[in-house]
């Protein structure tokens, strides 16, 4: 069986070329190492929607400003308890409905917190994430509490040709694979 991720991106930064390329790079080294993977956004920016390979199915919410958050997470809950995800991986904002989907579905799932911007999850959130990932160093600083540093895990972003620091698409790829590898050994309840 394989095993299948709900990434759910940011709200406040869905549409943000970084975020779009992060999206985009994750889904990619997810389906690099055999999972199935569907996404969940607020809006379908066409740049993200266009470099996905064809099996990724991409859901999005009505725009209704004050109750976004809500049919986000009626979304993330309905696919959740449809699709049985093995993993859901949040982005920002993201994050704090990964946690809450996790929760309301009696814990079947683990999840990954991605964090670009600290001041967009809460303490509580990154504490209970099964890993967190941060793109470098000093947004690990901008956390209001540490994180639990065992679980945290630096990757920067996989355009080799942008920037010296970063990873190419298969060390990206097999950094995604040893977190998800690491999420599944502390949850087995999880990976069965």
């Amino acid at each position: 069986m394989m095993r299948a991720a709900l990434v759910i991106t940011s709200i406040r930064y869905c549409m943000t070329a970084q975020e779009t390329l992060r999206v985009q790079d994750t889904v990619a080294a997810l389906q690099r190492i055999g999972w199935a993977v569907d996404v969940l956004t607020p809006r379908a920016n066409p740049i993200l929607t266009a470099a996905l390979d064809a099996s990724v199915r991409v859901f999005t919410v009505p725009r209704v400003p004050l109750f976004r958050h809500v049919l986000l997470f009626l979304k993330g809950f309905a696919l959740a308890t449809k699709r049985n995800y093995t993993v859901l991986h949040g982005l920002d904002e993201g994050v704090g409905l990964a946690r809450t989907i996790d929760r309301m579905t009696f814990k079947r799932a683990a999840y990954v917190a991605e964090v670009h911007h600290p001041d967009s999850v809460s303490p509580a959130t990154i504490a209970n994430a099964s890993a967190i990932i941060v793109p470098d160093e000093e947004t690990l600083a901008a956390f209001r509490e540490p994180p639990p540093l065992a679980r945290v895990s630096i990757l920067p972003d996989p355009h080799a040709e942008l920037s010296e620091n970063a990873f190419t698409a298969a060390e990206y790829a097999s950094a995604i694979d040893g977190i998800y590898t690491y999420v599944l050994r502390t949850r087995p309840e999880v990976s069965a």
